[in-house]
């Protein structure tokens, strides 16, 4: 075998054998804390509702005017993208504006979106409950109430959809607005889901 044979089989060789090395781990960023809620159909729903299964959480509320609307609507992709690609995933949308977002209010806000609430469940509950779940449980700032008469009704927030694995532990934060991101986190959920 001639000394360059040798190097291309070589080469060919380190990139087969990196291509087979595992994907690195995903971070585990902190458990989520306990809390309970009420879903869009008025059921309870806590953390432990999803336990056994990975899911997405956003932040959002129904009269927002910009950005949960986009939040929203990547949200809707990312549930299509893992049904293509067969990922278990179940998406959570907290309002952060449960003095409006009742259930009934949440349950129209599914159906004018299209959404399947088998696999995308819309949650309100008392306000401070909410605002602690956001800011020390996902890492997801909220500030404000609502007021009709401020710009983004007066409440500013987070838009980062984070990903929590089957534990309830934060696996990753993935921006709204990327779509690259957004199909990481989906080809990173079912690494969490084949678990």
């Amino acid at each position: 075998m001639t000394r360059s044979l040798s190097l291309c089989l070589l080469a060919a060789l380190a990139v087969l054998a990196a291509g087979c090395r595992q994907a690195q781990a995903l971070p585990d960023l902190g458990k989520i804390p306990s809390f309970s809620l009420t879903d869009q159909d008025n059921h309870p729903f806590t953390n432990s509702t999803l336990a056994g299964k990975a899911w997405v959480a956003a932040f959002v509320f129904t009269r927002c005017p910009m950005a949960c609307p986009k939040v929203t609507r990547a949200m809707k992709d990312v549930l299509a993208d893992a049904q293509r690609q067969q990922v278990p995933l179940h998406l959570v949308s907290f309002s952060i504006d449960p003095d409006n977002d009742t259930p009934e209010v949440l349950r129209k806000y599914a159906r004018d979106y299209g959404v399947d609430t088998s696999r995308w469940t819309f949650v309100t509950g008392n306000p401070k409950a909410i605002a602690t779940t956001a800011e020390r449980g996902f890492k997801i700032a909220v500030e404000g109430t609502a007021d009709p008469s401020k710009a983004d009704f007066g409440i500013t927030h987070g838009t980062q959809l984070v990903l929590v694995d089957k534990e309830g532990s934060i696996r990753g934060f993935y921006g709204s607005g990327d779509a690259e991101a957004l199909k990481k986190m989906v080809s990173d959920a079912g690494r969490l889901a084949a678990k």
